[in-house]
């Protein structure tokens, strides 16, 4: 892309979602300025952290926009809201940032120039790579499988390499690093908040696909990315992330799958799980991660979400 100004380069509203993770938001923060894009904001999305967040984004960066949300609304909800609000103030492309997260100087206008290159282009992921080894991936894009897992994550943990520098339409890219296009987000929407945290990105991916946009990986933009974050067991209140994962993976294969798939995908996962618990009680490994998988798939089918008991609200 040739180089813009900020009179002819499209808006692009950056939203930085943080859930008890002050250290995390404020060094992401810390490292906008190095960002070379001449058109661009960034709000934080504050999910009624506990842990002095606001306070501590207030001292450091008293011009930063906070948006504090009454309870924790997840990933979803949060991001929803960011999304509304960046709408509202007339941006063309939008964002979403984990707060675990740093920017490469170019990413803003990588993102932007594969964007533009096609109006039905909905969104474009980015390749996530590790925080602390630039060598290696975090993730790159996913494939929907309707397998054990329901979807692959295509590079997780993966040394970089030719393989993840190429732009191509894909299933679904992550949602941490994803620049939406405003087309897209008023013809689909935000995510659906049922989710609440997990697939989420999945799910709206495949509704812009049905609804004739492309998503689109684009392996030469670039976001360092920690991982885990408020997941990190050590948190004062990690996020249940195996829950979700088997909890939202019903949620979604209801939703989209054919009966075909969703048999595939029932038999498949009940399978792994059996696999596991036995190699799990072979080797004396603890058994309660798998039961948290079990649990979220039955709430999943029940359609329950009991957030206190899962102190996220």
């Amino acid at each position: 892309m040739a180089a813009m100004t900020a009179s002819d380069a499209p808006h692009v509203a950056i939203v930085i979602l943080t859930w008890n993770g002050k250290e995390d938001v404020l060094h992401c923060l810390s490292t906008l300025s190095r960002v070379r894009y001449p058109n661009w904001s960034a709000t934080v999305i504050d999910n009624a952290s506990t842990d002095g967040t606001f306070e501590a984004i207030r001292s450091a960066f008293p011009e930063q926009p906070v948006l504090v949300m009454e309870k924790n609304l997840g990933f979803c909800g949060g991001n929803n809201r960011g999304i509304e609000d960046a709408l509202a103030r007339g941006a063309e492309y939008v964002l979403l940032l984990n707060n675990d997260t740093e920017l490469h100087p170019d990413l803003l206008t990588e993102l932007v120039s594969v964007a533009q290159s096609d109006p039905r282009i909905g969104a474009v992921g980015t390749k996530n790579i590790l925080m602390d080894d630039h060598r290696v991936l975090w993730g790159a894009y996913g494939e929907l499988r309707y397998d054990r897992d329901l979807v692959r994550l295509v590079g997780s943990r993966q040394p970089d390499g030719p393989e993840y520098s190429c732009v191509k339409d894909v299933d679904w890219v992550i949602g941490n690093g994803v620049l939406m296009s405003r087309a897209a987000l008023e013809a689909v929407g935000g995510f659906d908040e049922r989710f609440f945290g997990y697939h989420e990105d999945v799910d709206w991916c495949m509704q812009a696909r049905k609804a004739g946009f492309r998503i689109v990986y684009d392996g030469r933009a670039v976001i360092y990315h920690k991982g885990c974050g408020a997941a990190l067991p050590s948190a004062k209140r990690p996020f249940p992330v195996l829950y979700f994962l088997g909890r939202n993976s019903i949620i979604f294969a209801r939703k989209h799958a054919t009966p075909a798939q969703l048999c595939k995908f029932v038999v498949c996962f009940f399978a792994g799980i059996a696999w596991w618990m036995i190699d799990g009680l072979w080797r004396g490994y603890r058994m309660k991660p798998y039961l948290w998988l079990v649990r979220g798939f039955a709430d999943g089918v029940l359609g329950r979400l009991p957030l206190r008991r899962l102190g996220l609200q």
